[in-house]
Protein backbone atom coordinates (compact mmCIF):
# COMPACT_ATOMS: atom_id res chain seq x y z
CA UNK A 1 0.00 0.00 0.00
CA UNK A 2 2.91 1.98 0.51
CA UNK A 3 3.98 1.56 -3.30
CA UNK A 4 4.39 4.80 -5.28
CA UNK A 5 3.38 4.85 -8.82
CA UNK A 6 4.96 5.10 -12.30
CA UNK A 7 4.79 9.25 -12.50
CA UNK A 8 6.34 9.93 -9.32
CA UNK A 9 9.12 7.24 -9.73
CA UNK A 10 9.38 8.72 -13.10
CA UNK A 11 10.22 12.50 -11.70
CA UNK A 12 12.00 11.35 -8.96
CA UNK A 13 14.67 9.03 -11.59
CA UNK A 14 14.60 12.43 -14.34
CA UNK A 15 17.93 13.88 -14.26
CA UNK A 16 17.22 17.54 -14.60
CA UNK A 17 20.40 18.94 -14.52
CA UNK A 18 20.62 20.10 -17.85
CA UNK A 19 17.80 21.88 -17.71
CA UNK A 20 17.17 26.46 -17.08
CA UNK A 21 15.01 27.30 -14.49
CA UNK A 22 12.78 29.71 -14.92
CA UNK A 23 10.16 32.44 -13.67
CA UNK A 24 10.25 34.94 -15.54
CA UNK A 25 10.36 36.10 -19.27
CA UNK A 26 13.72 35.97 -21.43
CA UNK A 27 14.60 39.81 -21.61
CA UNK A 28 16.58 39.75 -24.29
CA UNK A 29 17.04 38.58 -27.99
CA UNK A 30 19.35 35.41 -27.57
CA UNK A 31 22.59 36.31 -29.04
CA UNK A 32 23.24 33.26 -31.30
CA UNK A 33 19.81 33.75 -33.35
CA UNK A 34 20.59 36.95 -33.73
CA UNK A 35 23.96 36.58 -35.42
CA UNK A 36 22.80 33.85 -37.89
CA UNK A 37 19.13 35.59 -38.81
CA UNK A 38 19.16 36.78 -41.73
CA UNK A 39 16.42 38.57 -42.80
CA UNK A 40 14.66 38.62 -46.19
CA UNK A 41 14.40 42.28 -47.80
CA UNK A 42 11.05 43.17 -48.90
CA UNK A 43 10.56 43.50 -52.71
CA UNK A 44 7.78 45.94 -54.15
CA UNK A 45 6.93 46.45 -57.61
CA UNK A 46 6.06 50.14 -58.77
CA UNK A 47 2.68 49.73 -58.64
CA UNK A 48 2.41 48.34 -55.03
CA UNK A 49 5.08 51.13 -54.03
CA UNK A 50 2.71 53.87 -55.63
CA UNK A 51 -0.47 52.42 -53.29
CA UNK A 52 2.03 52.69 -50.35
CA UNK A 53 2.67 56.44 -51.16
CA UNK A 54 -1.27 57.04 -51.58
CA UNK A 55 -2.10 55.31 -48.24
CA UNK A 56 0.90 57.35 -46.81
CA UNK A 57 0.00 61.01 -48.18
CA UNK A 58 -3.82 59.98 -46.89
CA UNK A 59 -2.60 59.18 -43.47
CA UNK A 60 -0.48 62.51 -43.28
CA UNK A 61 -3.37 64.54 -44.67
CA UNK A 62 -5.96 64.24 -42.18
CA UNK A 63 -5.01 65.31 -38.70
CA UNK A 64 -8.22 63.71 -36.58
CA UNK A 65 -9.62 60.23 -37.06
CA UNK A 66 -13.11 58.71 -35.70
CA UNK A 67 -13.30 57.11 -32.16
CA UNK A 68 -15.86 54.81 -33.32
CA UNK A 69 -15.48 51.91 -35.10
CA UNK A 70 -18.81 51.92 -37.34
CA UNK A 71 -17.81 55.73 -38.42
CA UNK A 72 -14.51 54.59 -40.47
CA UNK A 73 -16.53 53.47 -43.49
CA UNK A 74 -18.27 56.94 -43.54
CA UNK A 75 -14.55 58.84 -42.57
CA UNK A 76 -12.52 57.22 -45.70
CA UNK A 77 -15.58 58.38 -47.82
CA UNK A 78 -15.35 61.78 -46.72
CA UNK A 79 -18.77 61.75 -44.87
CA UNK A 80 -17.99 63.29 -41.18
CA UNK A 81 -21.31 65.53 -40.49
CA UNK A 82 -21.46 64.94 -36.83
CA UNK A 83 -18.93 62.46 -36.56
CA UNK A 84 -16.80 62.86 -33.03
CA UNK A 85 -13.46 63.25 -34.20
CA UNK A 86 -9.82 63.12 -32.17
CA UNK A 87 -6.22 64.21 -33.31
CA UNK A 88 -3.51 62.01 -33.80
CA UNK A 89 -1.40 61.14 -30.47
CA UNK A 90 2.24 61.14 -31.13
CA UNK A 91 1.90 57.55 -29.40
CA UNK A 92 -0.47 56.43 -32.41
CA UNK A 93 1.71 58.24 -35.48
CA UNK A 94 4.51 56.07 -34.42
CA UNK A 95 1.92 53.21 -34.51
CA UNK A 96 1.72 54.18 -38.15
CA UNK A 97 5.08 53.43 -39.40
CA UNK A 98 5.47 52.28 -42.90
CA UNK A 99 5.99 48.46 -42.16
CA UNK A 100 2.31 49.22 -40.77
CA UNK A 101 1.00 50.38 -43.58
CA UNK A 102 2.34 47.82 -45.69
CA UNK A 103 1.09 45.01 -43.73
CA UNK A 104 -2.70 46.41 -43.83
CA UNK A 105 -1.80 46.90 -47.89
CA UNK A 106 -0.96 43.15 -47.74
CA UNK A 107 -3.29 41.78 -46.21
CA UNK A 108 -5.96 43.63 -48.16
CA UNK A 109 -4.27 42.36 -51.40
CA UNK A 110 -3.07 45.94 -51.85
CA UNK A 111 -6.93 46.94 -52.79
CA UNK A 112 -6.12 50.50 -51.32
CA UNK A 113 -9.79 51.11 -50.44
CA UNK A 114 -9.52 48.37 -48.59
CA UNK A 115 -6.77 48.95 -46.86
CA UNK A 116 -7.07 52.77 -45.86
CA UNK A 117 -10.68 51.83 -44.62
CA UNK A 118 -9.41 48.92 -42.58
CA UNK A 119 -6.51 50.75 -40.98
CA UNK A 120 -9.35 53.80 -40.33
CA UNK A 121 -11.39 51.10 -38.32
CA UNK A 122 -8.09 49.90 -36.61
CA UNK A 123 -7.37 52.91 -35.38
CA UNK A 124 -10.78 53.49 -34.03
CA UNK A 125 -11.33 50.40 -32.77
CA UNK A 126 -7.62 50.69 -30.59
CA UNK A 127 -9.00 54.25 -29.08
CA UNK A 128 -12.46 52.04 -28.10
CA UNK A 129 -10.76 49.13 -26.91
CA UNK A 130 -8.11 51.02 -24.38
CA UNK A 131 -4.76 49.82 -26.19
CA UNK A 132 -3.48 53.05 -27.66
CA UNK A 133 -1.20 53.08 -24.54
CA UNK A 134 -0.91 51.36 -21.23
CA UNK A 135 -3.45 53.14 -18.57
CA UNK A 136 0.26 53.04 -16.43
CA UNK A 137 1.32 55.65 -18.86
CA UNK A 138 -1.90 57.61 -18.58
CA UNK A 139 -1.69 61.19 -16.92
CA UNK A 140 -5.46 62.17 -15.88
CA UNK A 141 -8.00 59.51 -14.47
CA UNK A 142 -10.66 60.01 -16.65
CA UNK A 143 -8.02 59.02 -19.58
CA UNK A 144 -6.23 56.24 -17.21
CA UNK A 145 -10.20 54.50 -16.48
CA UNK A 146 -10.34 53.98 -20.82
CA UNK A 147 -6.66 52.26 -20.55
CA UNK A 148 -6.13 48.48 -20.15
CA UNK A 149 -3.11 48.56 -17.79
CA UNK A 150 -1.18 45.47 -16.01
CA UNK A 151 -3.73 45.42 -12.96
CA UNK A 152 -6.92 45.19 -14.67
CA UNK A 153 -5.53 41.93 -16.62
CA UNK A 154 -3.51 40.21 -13.54
CA UNK A 155 -6.61 37.92 -12.28
CA UNK A 156 -7.03 36.49 -15.66
CA UNK A 157 -3.20 35.38 -15.92
CA UNK A 158 -3.08 34.41 -11.99
CA UNK A 159 -2.41 30.63 -13.86
CA UNK A 160 -0.06 31.56 -16.30
CA UNK A 161 -2.67 30.63 -19.10
CA UNK A 162 -0.72 32.80 -21.63
CA UNK A 163 2.73 33.11 -21.19
CA UNK A 164 5.36 35.77 -23.31
CA UNK A 165 9.00 34.04 -23.24
CA UNK A 166 11.82 33.47 -25.46
CA UNK A 167 12.23 33.94 -29.27
CA UNK A 168 12.07 31.53 -32.18
CA UNK A 169 14.97 31.19 -34.88
CA UNK A 170 13.51 34.32 -36.90
CA UNK A 171 13.65 36.30 -33.97
CA UNK A 172 10.13 36.29 -33.00
CA UNK A 173 8.78 36.77 -29.74
CA UNK A 174 6.78 33.54 -28.16
CA UNK A 175 3.43 33.95 -26.95
CA UNK A 176 2.22 30.39 -24.98
CA UNK A 177 -1.39 30.15 -24.77
CA UNK A 178 -2.75 27.26 -22.43
CA UNK A 179 -6.54 27.04 -22.44
CA UNK A 180 -5.81 23.90 -19.65
CA UNK A 181 -4.97 26.51 -17.38
CA UNK A 182 -8.02 28.44 -17.62
CA UNK A 183 -9.49 30.10 -14.47
CA UNK A 184 -12.22 32.64 -15.20
CA UNK A 185 -15.35 32.26 -17.12
CA UNK A 186 -15.76 33.61 -20.78
CA UNK A 187 -15.99 36.81 -20.59
CA UNK A 188 -14.90 40.62 -22.48
CA UNK A 189 -11.89 40.30 -19.96
CA UNK A 190 -10.66 37.12 -21.61
CA UNK A 191 -10.55 38.75 -24.90
CA UNK A 192 -8.71 42.26 -23.47
CA UNK A 193 -6.40 39.53 -21.95
CA UNK A 194 -5.46 37.70 -25.32
CA UNK A 195 -5.27 41.59 -26.62
CA UNK A 196 -3.27 42.98 -23.70
CA UNK A 197 -0.83 40.30 -24.06
CA UNK A 198 -0.24 40.62 -28.11
CA UNK A 199 0.19 43.78 -27.46
CA UNK A 200 3.09 43.44 -25.08
CA UNK A 201 4.49 40.46 -27.56
CA UNK A 202 4.94 43.83 -29.82
CA UNK A 203 6.60 45.41 -27.31
CA UNK A 204 9.25 43.12 -27.13
CA UNK A 205 9.73 42.92 -30.71
CA UNK A 206 12.32 44.91 -32.54
CA UNK A 207 10.20 46.25 -35.39
CA UNK A 208 13.04 46.94 -37.78
CA UNK A 209 14.18 43.27 -37.79
CA UNK A 210 11.06 41.60 -37.34
CA UNK A 211 7.27 42.39 -36.63
CA UNK A 212 5.55 39.19 -36.44
CA UNK A 213 5.36 36.68 -33.29
CA UNK A 214 4.91 33.00 -32.91
CA UNK A 215 2.25 31.52 -31.22
CA UNK A 216 2.82 28.22 -29.45
CA UNK A 217 -1.10 26.59 -28.62
CA UNK A 218 -0.89 23.58 -25.66
CA UNK A 219 -4.48 21.65 -25.56
CA UNK A 220 -3.48 19.93 -22.87
CA UNK A 221 -6.75 19.89 -20.40
CA UNK A 222 -5.54 18.99 -17.65
CA UNK A 223 -3.09 20.58 -15.12
CA UNK A 224 -2.92 19.45 -11.00
CA UNK A 225 -2.31 23.04 -10.09
CA UNK A 226 -5.36 24.70 -11.73
CA UNK A 227 -8.64 24.53 -10.22
CA UNK A 228 -11.47 23.24 -12.75
CA UNK A 229 -13.67 25.67 -14.42
CA UNK A 230 -16.79 24.85 -16.49
CA UNK A 231 -14.98 24.85 -19.69
CA UNK A 232 -11.48 25.26 -20.88
CA UNK A 233 -11.83 26.14 -24.57
CA UNK A 234 -13.88 29.13 -25.13
CA UNK A 235 -17.43 29.07 -26.74
CA UNK A 236 -17.56 29.49 -30.54
CA UNK A 237 -18.80 32.79 -29.82
CA UNK A 238 -15.28 34.37 -28.33
CA UNK A 239 -13.61 32.42 -30.65
CA UNK A 240 -14.89 34.02 -33.47
CA UNK A 241 -14.51 36.98 -31.99
CA UNK A 242 -10.89 36.62 -31.11
CA UNK A 243 -10.14 35.48 -34.99
CA UNK A 244 -11.89 38.82 -36.21
CA UNK A 245 -9.75 40.27 -33.94
CA UNK A 246 -6.67 39.07 -34.78
CA UNK A 247 -7.53 38.69 -38.81
CA UNK A 248 -8.58 42.38 -38.96
CA UNK A 249 -6.69 44.48 -36.06
CA UNK A 250 -3.31 42.31 -36.60
CA UNK A 251 -2.66 41.84 -40.04
CA UNK A 252 0.55 40.01 -40.64
CA UNK A 253 1.60 39.68 -37.44
CA UNK A 254 1.50 35.95 -37.35
CA UNK A 255 4.89 34.61 -38.30
CA UNK A 256 4.05 30.82 -36.65
CA UNK A 257 1.26 28.52 -34.65
CA UNK A 258 2.11 25.26 -33.17
CA UNK A 259 -0.18 23.15 -31.72
CA UNK A 260 0.68 20.71 -28.81
CA UNK A 261 -1.49 18.10 -27.50
CA UNK A 262 -4.57 18.26 -29.57
CA UNK A 263 -7.32 16.10 -28.25
CA UNK A 264 -10.52 15.27 -29.97
CA UNK A 265 -12.56 18.22 -27.99
CA UNK A 266 -9.92 21.02 -29.31
CA UNK A 267 -9.61 19.29 -32.88
CA UNK A 268 -13.65 19.34 -32.80
CA UNK A 269 -13.10 23.43 -31.39
CA UNK A 270 -10.76 24.10 -34.58
CA UNK A 271 -12.94 22.45 -37.14
CA UNK A 272 -15.79 24.61 -35.92
CA UNK A 273 -13.75 27.68 -36.21
CA UNK A 274 -12.05 26.62 -39.41
CA UNK A 275 -14.02 28.28 -41.71
CA UNK A 276 -13.59 31.64 -40.24
CA UNK A 277 -9.58 31.34 -40.54
CA UNK A 278 -8.02 32.51 -44.04
CA UNK A 279 -6.11 31.17 -45.70
CA UNK A 280 -3.42 33.15 -45.23
CA UNK A 281 -3.80 32.53 -41.45
CA UNK A 282 -4.33 29.14 -41.92
CA UNK A 283 -0.86 28.32 -43.64
CA UNK A 284 0.87 29.17 -40.89
CA UNK A 285 -0.26 26.83 -38.48
CA UNK A 286 1.78 23.75 -37.57
CA UNK A 287 -1.00 21.04 -36.40
CA UNK A 288 1.63 18.11 -35.80
CA UNK A 289 5.07 19.40 -35.04
CA UNK A 290 7.89 16.84 -35.20
CA UNK A 291 10.77 18.73 -35.14
CA UNK A 292 10.43 21.70 -32.72
CA UNK A 293 13.95 22.84 -33.43
CA UNK A 294 13.69 24.01 -36.66
CA UNK A 295 11.26 26.64 -35.16
CA UNK A 296 12.43 27.01 -31.89
CA UNK A 297 15.90 26.19 -30.30
CA UNK A 298 15.91 24.31 -27.18
CA UNK A 299 16.87 27.23 -24.56
CA UNK A 300 14.33 29.62 -25.78
CA UNK A 301 11.65 26.94 -25.35
CA UNK A 302 10.05 25.28 -22.37
CA UNK A 303 10.69 21.23 -21.46
CA UNK A 304 7.04 19.83 -21.79
CA UNK A 305 7.61 21.26 -26.01
CA UNK A 306 10.92 19.30 -26.18
CA UNK A 307 12.99 22.78 -25.04
CA UNK A 308 15.73 23.28 -21.93
CA UNK A 309 13.64 25.57 -20.09
CA UNK A 310 12.30 24.16 -16.96
CA UNK A 311 9.22 26.87 -16.42
CA UNK A 312 7.30 27.30 -13.15
CA UNK A 313 4.58 29.55 -13.50
CA UNK A 314 4.75 31.98 -10.18
CA UNK A 315 2.84 34.76 -10.80
CA UNK A 316 4.14 37.39 -8.06
CA UNK A 317 7.27 36.99 -9.43
CA UNK A 318 6.16 36.55 -14.01
CA UNK A 319 3.99 38.93 -13.75
CA UNK A 320 5.79 42.14 -12.46
CA UNK A 321 9.37 41.53 -14.44
CA UNK A 322 6.79 41.36 -17.31
CA UNK A 323 5.42 44.65 -16.96
CA UNK A 324 8.76 45.96 -15.25
CA UNK A 325 10.00 44.59 -19.13
CA UNK A 326 7.20 46.11 -21.32
CA UNK A 327 7.94 49.45 -19.44
CA UNK A 328 11.58 49.17 -20.33
CA UNK A 329 10.77 48.28 -23.96
CA UNK A 330 8.52 51.19 -24.54
CA UNK A 331 10.61 53.64 -22.99
CA UNK A 332 13.57 53.12 -25.17
CA UNK A 333 10.93 52.70 -28.36
CA UNK A 334 9.02 55.87 -27.57
CA UNK A 335 11.90 57.82 -26.65
CA UNK A 336 11.85 61.53 -27.51
CA UNK A 337 8.16 61.62 -28.13
CA UNK A 338 4.83 62.48 -25.98
CA UNK A 339 3.26 58.88 -24.59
Amino acid sequence: MFRRNKKEKKEESEDLSQFIKRSTPIETFPQEIKENYKPVADEYTKEQLSKFNELREYINSNKEYPIVESDAKAFVQNKTQGMKLQPLAEIEKVWLSDRCLFRYLKACKWVLKDATERLVLTLAWRRGFGIVKLKEEGSEPQEKDALLGFDDISEENETGKELLMGYDNDMRPILYLKPGRQNTQPSKRQVQHLVFMLERAIDLMDENIQDSLTLIIDFKSKHDDVDKVSSKLPPLSVGKEVLHILQTHYPERLGRALLFNMHWIAKSFLNLISPFIDPTTRSKIVYDVKDVEQYVKKDQLEKDYGGLILFKYEHEKYWPALKELTESKRAEKYAGIEV
